[in-house]
C-alpha cells in the first residue's frame, strides 16, 4: 500500500495495462486513476477525494449489466406475455449474487494483484486492509466506476468490460450444463429428460431421425431399427445413432447418450464423445465397432 496520492510512473503503466487486459479498456486520465486507489482514510488525513464515489457509480454499472446478461439469457415473455424466469425462480437473485459478491470480486482483485497500489491513510496501513475482502471488492467497483465516467457511460464500452471481468460467459455455461443436470440419467426416463431440458433452453428441441437396415444383426434374423438423436448446446452440436430391435429402443438409447455428452455424466456402457454409433441390444448399449466384433 501507499501513504502518498503518487505514483511512479512504472507503477501507473502497470495498472492502466492489467486494466486494459482485464476489462478491454485504457484508462487514460491519470486523476481518476489515481482517485480509484484512493482510500477514505487517506483523504481524511490530507484531503482531497476518495473513491467512494467510484465504487458506488461502480457498484450500480455492474447490477444493471449483470441484471441484463442474465436476463437476455434466461429470461423471456411467455405465450401469455408474461416474464419469466427459465431456470428456477429464486435463482435470479442467487445467481446475481454469486456473480458480483465480495469474495467474488475480491478474488478478482487479488488476480489482477493491484490492492498492493491502493493509496491510504495511516489507519488502513496499520490495519493491513489490502488483505481484507471488502476493500479488494471495493477497489474493483471504483475501477469500474472510473471506467464508466473516462467512456461518459458507453455501454459499447461497459458491457463487454462487465463480461470479461466476471467471465461471465463462462458462467452461464455453467448453469445450462448443471441447472437440470440429473441426479442420474438412465435409459428408460432419457426421452422425458431430454425434452425438459430443451424446454428450459439448455438446447434445442431434440430431433429424432429413423431408418432401417437391411442387416440382420441378431440370431433370429430380425431387422435391425436405427434411430438418430441430435442436439445443439450452448457450446456444439450433438449427434448419436443407435441401432436396435424397434423404434422406441433406438430412441431412448440415442438420448440417452445425447445427454450423457451434454451432462458430462459418466456413460456406464463406454466413453462419452468417442462413438458416434451404437448398438441397443438386451439391455445394454455397445459402440458399433465393438458389438461387431462380438
Amino acid at each position: 500500500m501507499k501513504t502518498e496520492k503518487i505514483f511512479k510512473q512504472r507503477e501507473r503503466l502497470e495498472i492502466k495495462n492489467i486494466i486494459r487486459e482485464k476489462t478491454g479498456y485504457y484508462i487514460r486520465s491519470n486523476c481518476l486513476l489515481t482517485q480509484a486507489f484512493t482510500r477514505s482514510s487517506y483523504a481524511v488525513e490530507q484531503g482531497g477525494e476518495n473513491n467512494e464515489i467510484l465504487e458506488f457509480i461502480g457498484d450500480q454499472v455492474l447490477s444493471f449489466y449483470v441484471v441484463k446478461l442474465i436476463s437476455e439469457r434466461f429470461g423471456a415473455l411467455n405465450s401469455d406475455c408474461e416474464y419469466t424466469f427459465r431456470v428456477r425462480e429464486n435463482r435470479f437473485s442467487t445467481l446475481k449474487q454469486e456473480l458480483i459478491n465480495n469474495q467474488t470480486l475480491a478474488k478478482i482483485i487479488d488476480e489482477w494483484n493491484v490492492a498492493k497500489y491502493l493509496i491510504v491513510g495511516k489507519s488502513d496501513l496499520k490495519n493491513e486492509v489490502d488483505k481484507q475482502i471488502k476493500v479488494k471488492a471495493d477497489l474493483l467497483e471504483a475501477i469500474i466506476g472510473a471506467i464508466a465516467v473516462a467512456t461518459k457511460w458507453d455501454s459499447a464500452v461497459l458491457e463487454p468490460a462487465i463480461k470479461k471481468i466476471l467471465s461471465i460467459d463462462e458462467r452461464i455455461k455453467d448453469i445450462n450444463r448443471t441447472e437440470y443436470r440429473p441426479a442420474k440419467c438412465d435409459i428408460e426416463n432419457s426421452v422425458n429428460t431430454l425434452k425438459e431440458l430443451a424446454e428450459h433452453g439448455g438446447c434445442t428441441p431434440p430431433k429424432y431421425e429413423y431408418g432401417t437396415s437391411e442387416r440382420l444383426n441378431d440370431k433370429d434374423g430380425n431387422p435391425q431399427w436405427g434411430c438418430t438423436c441430435m442436439i445443439i448446446n450452448d457450446r456444439t452440436g450433438i449427434t448419436r445413432q443407435v441401432w436396435s430391435s424397434s423404434k422406441k429402443a433406438a430412441k431412448k438409447a440415442a438420448a440417452y447418450l445425447v445427454l450423457c455428452d451434454h451432462f458430462d455424466l459418466q456413460n456406464e456402457y463406454g466413453e462419452n464423445g468417442k462413438y458416434i454409433s451404437w448398438t441397443y441390444k438386451d439391455g445394454r448399449l455397445a459402440p458399433e465397432s465393438l458389438a461387431k466384433k462380438r
